[in-house]
């Protein structure tokens, strides 16, 4: 997700404020995957954690 888009308001309730979850090992908390991106207000997802992995992904291929 681009930073321009991180910055939209919510489309349900107008709100900028969004919470990043993340899965943590249980070995290494330091380490962590996004999971999904939700609007703090409603809870309207803007990344669910299925294509947060997605673009991980994709990232990881462009870099080989």
């Amino acid at each position: 997700m681009k930073i321009e888009d991180l910055l939209k308001p919510c489309p349900k309730c107008g709100s900028k404020d969004k919470t990043q979850h993340r899965d943590f090992e249980r070995e290494f908390l330091a380490y962590g995957q996004n999971g999904e991106l939700k609007c703090t207000n409603c809870g309207h997802i803007f990344i669910t954690r299925d294509e947060a992995i997605d673009i991980k992904r994709a990232k990881e291929n462009e870099e080989e």
